[in-house]
Order: structure tokens, then sequence, then C-alpha cells
């Protein structure tokens, strides 16, 4: 018994002293990037989660869950547009600094994402989330060369204009809906624009038709925002997460909500993958279509790895594009000659015509401009992760060590001063034809060959619907006390309470 213990106490100070020089080693290729000095009680082990943590609280406590505000105050302390951070024994560069995100988003061989294992999204509390070679979250490997290629003709515009009348159908649907509402005369608007979302990208991309607009509670929808939100809970609890009593209500949500989703497509999806091998021009050539198709290659490929790109495209067109068109309609609804404005120009692009056709969407020129505005002052999507390779590497004068997650804030990018003017103003104006703006200094979709798939979907998604609806109703601000609009941080970066608008006919 004593020479058991011996062995066990001898092995664990071999263990942390092993650690201790590790993470010595580490931190000292790092000496030339800025970063704040380490607690002695944190050196072994911690690095700087007490600095995050006190950084958390100075913020709001727990409910702060918004990892890039967190990481650009601890920036903002050092006075520093680069700076490196050691959570645990792991090193995260963190920069706001153009250049570096430049080279890093566009050499994409170089500086490959780090991968849905690493990023501990793969699987959750024994729940295959993501998988292990989504599109999104796969390394810049021939598998994710090959289904780039395969699934880009999905998002071209000669595929785009067959979606035309879908989105239309969609979008009248919405219409009817708010027609109903007119007598509550306060909605929460991002709420229905959730429903509509998973609507379009379900009967657009999956040839998955059902009424999600009409529901006065979408269970699909439910699903996709509880996974959104423990999967980034899973990642900031980390120590605790995996205890058997922590977290019990958050974990039966994860596993009912990803059952929900991986289910309700899993015999569609093999039904078409049998349609598919037995007569490939019966398939329907919609975004599933070209899932299935980028993933033939390789017999190694499981249903389960075509549910991982279809649960990504499921929630990636969901919840981005809900958010996006939410926040615009608040920030129109402040600023009263901007609603004028667009509003005009939209009847102007109708023309007395009772719906728009594909070709209109391209006169809808100030709408776009309020889109790429929005976008920048609320990308859903705030941060962008890279890995550097196995070997050092120089970037912008920098010597980026190897193996190092480097992490760029698209909000905070998009928000300087040093490029954007009085950039906390909501001006469309920035957009205006003509303009220029410099390259990576904008780029709500990311950047580089590995930007957003679907970018060009949700631009024209959001253009239908809000054409629409701006056409078709009156829409006021029923609290013009409000001069900031609260947003919350999971995922995504959404409205905190939804978004209120009152509506007429």
């Amino acid at each position: 018994m004593f020479i058991a213990l011996h062995v066990a106490v001898s092995a664990l100070l071999v263990a942390l002293v092993y650690w201790h020089i590790s993470a010595y080693n580490t931190r000292n290729r790092y000496t030339h990037i800025p970063s704040f000095p380490i607690p002695i009680s944190w050196k072994w082990i911690g690095g700087h989660l007490p600095l995050i943590a006190k950084r958390r609280r100075q913020l709001g406590g727990h409910r702060i869950k918004n990892f890039a505000m967190i990481l650009d105050w601890i920036r903002k302390d050092l006075d520093v547009n680069t700076m490196v951070l050691f959570v645990a024994n792991r090193q995260m560069m963190y920069t706001i600094h153009v250049p570096i995100s430049a080279k890093v988003l566009s050499d994409h061989r170089t500086f490959m994402k780090p991968g849905a294992r690493e990023s501990k999204i793969a699987y959750v509390n024994g729940e295959r989330v993501f998988g292990d070679h989504g599109i999104i979250m796969e390394p810049g490997t021939e598998v994710w060369y090959h289904k780039r290629k395969m699934m880009d003709p999905a998002f071209q515009k000669k595929y785009l204009k067959c979606l035309m009348e879908d989105m239309k159908t969609i979008t009248n649907k919405m219409c009817h809906v708010l027609e109903q509402k007119t007598d509550q005369k306060i909605i929460d608007i991002y709420s229905l624009l959730n429903k509509v979302a998973l609507e379009i990208i379900c009967t657009c991309g999956f040839s998955l038709r059902d009424d999600f607009v009409m529901l006065e509670e979408s269970e699909l929808n439910k699903a996709v925002t509880d996974m959104l939100e423990i999967i980034p809970l899973s990642l900031r609890e980390s120590l605790t997460f995996w205890m058997p009593w922590k977290f019990n209500q958050e974990k039966k949500r994860l596993k009912e909500a990803n059952s929900l989703l991986r289910g309700t497509v899993r015999k569609i999806l093999e039904a078409r993958i049998e349609t598919h091998s037995e007569n490939p021009d019966a398939s329907p050539n919609d975004i599933l279509g070209h899932i299935i198709r980028a993933n033939m290659f390789s017999g190694n490929i499981s249903i389960e790895d075509l549910l991982d790109d279809f649960v990504v495209f499921l929630a990636a067109g969901m919840e981005t594009t809900a958010i996006t068109m939410s926040c615009l309609i608040w920030h129109i609804l402040k600023q009263p000659e901007i609603s004028q404005k667009i509003v005009a120009e939209i009847n102007e692009v109708y023309g007395g015509k009772e719906e728009l056709e594909f070709e209109d969407l391209n006169k809808l020129i100030y709408l776009e401009q309020c889109l790429k505005e929005c976008l920048r002052l609320h990308p859903p999507i705030q941060l962008s992760f890279r890995r550097s390779p196995n070997r050092d590497v120089i970037v912008d004068h920098l010597l980026i060590p190897r193996e190092t997650t480097i992490v760029m804030s698209t909000e905070a990018i998009q928000q300087l001063e040093t490029h954007w003017s009085n950039p906390d103003k909501f001006d469309p104006e920035r957009f205006a034809p003509g303009k220029k703006i410099q390259p990576f200094t904008y780029s709500p979709f990311s950047a580089g060959p590995r930007q957003c798939i679907g970018k060009h979907f949700a631009i024209m998604e959001a253009k239908v619907v809000l054409a629409a609806l701006f056409q078709k109703f009156q829409l006021y601000d029923p609290y013009p006390e409000e001069t900031k609009l609260e947003k919350v941080t999971n995922m995504t970066c959404k409205p905190k309470d939804g978004v209120f608008i009152g509506i007429q006919q």
C-alpha cells in the first residue's frame, strides 16, 4: 500500500515538473509579444485564467459571455494591437492588426483552421455535434478542397435565381402572419425572422418543406438556439462542465436538441442518398444534393459525416441571417431619414408590381448599403480562429511561434478609428457606390478562401424579406428612448431580448 502511494505521488510530482518545464519553455518562445505577467500561484497550470476571470467580473460577472469583448478589454489595457495569452498550457495570440489578419486569412494553406476536435465542438459531453470533418471546421486538407469545390455551384448566381420563388412564397407567409398581428401593435420581429430564416434554409437548402413561419413555437428553432447556447457554455466552463453533478439541465437540453436536429433529417438524408445512388438526375439540385455529392468521393464518409455538414448549414443559415435583418430593422427605425430613403427606394423598385423579380434585387442599392453597415456594426460571428504551422513564421515583421492559436476579432477590426471615421455611428454612406474599403478591414463573412460560402445567399434572402416587409407595412419604433441595442453572445452575437417593433398595415 505504502509503495503504491509512493509511486503515485512520485508520478504526480514528475508530471507537475514536466508540466512546469513545458509551460516555461512554451512561454519563453513568446517573450517578444506583449502579454500580462502571470500570477505566481497560477504559473504552473492556470496561466492567464485569473486575468480573464477578473475582466469578466469587471464587465458584469458571469452574465458576460462575450469572449471577444473580454479579449479586447485586456488588449486595450496593454495598449497594443497584438498580444499573447496563456490559458492553462495553451498559447493564444489575439490580434486586431490588419496586416497580420490579412496574411493569416488569405494564406489558408499555411494558417489552417484548428479543426473541430481541437476546437472542442466536434463532440460535447459525448454528443456528436459538428463532428470531425464538417466543411466549416475541416482544416485545409484535400477533404475540404473537394467539399468546397462541389458545394460552390449551389451558391452561384445561376442557382440562386432558382430560389427566388421559394423565398417569395415564405416571405408572403411572413406578411400574412404580420397581418394577423397588427392589432397587437408591438411584436418581437427577431423571433419571427428566426422562423422565416429557418424555413428558407430548409426549403431552399434541403427541400424540407414545413410551415415553420406559421407555428407559434418551432421545436427546430429552439433546438438550434439551445445548441448554439450550450456549446459555448461547455467551452467557457471546460474545467467543470464534464463533472456529472454540474450543468445537468444544460446537458439534457443539448442532448434533446442534438437528437432532434440529427434525428429529424436522418431518414430524409438516407432516402436522398438512395435516390441519388439509383438515379442521380432525379435527386433535387439543392444544397443538400451538393452536400451529398461533395461527400460521395470517399467510401469512408458515413451518414454521420453528412449530418455534420447538414447541421452546420442549418445553424449558420438560420440564426445569422435573422440577426442581421433584426439589427438592421432596429437601426432603420431609430433614424427616420434612413427609413424614408429605404422605403422610397423599395417602392420605386416595386413600381406597382406585387412582387420583385430576381433582377430587381440589384436595384436595391441603398438597402444593400444598409445591410453592409449593419454587418459592420453587428457581425453575427465575432471571432476567427486559425492555427500557425508546425514551424515559426514571420508576418509583418512579427515572429509567430509554431502551433499558435491565432484569434482575430472581426467586430473590433470593423470598428477601429484608424480605418473608420466615427465608427460607432450607423452610416450606410460608407458603402455608397464608388467608396473604397481597405481590404481586410471589413469581413463579416470572414475573408480569403475560407470566407462564408453562403454570403450571397444571405444577402439575397435579407433583400427579399426586408423589401417585402417595408413595402407592405408601416413600421415604427415603439421604444424611442432606447439608444443602444443590447446583445448577448453565445456562438453568435444576437439581440439580447429580441427586437420589438410597432407595425401598421
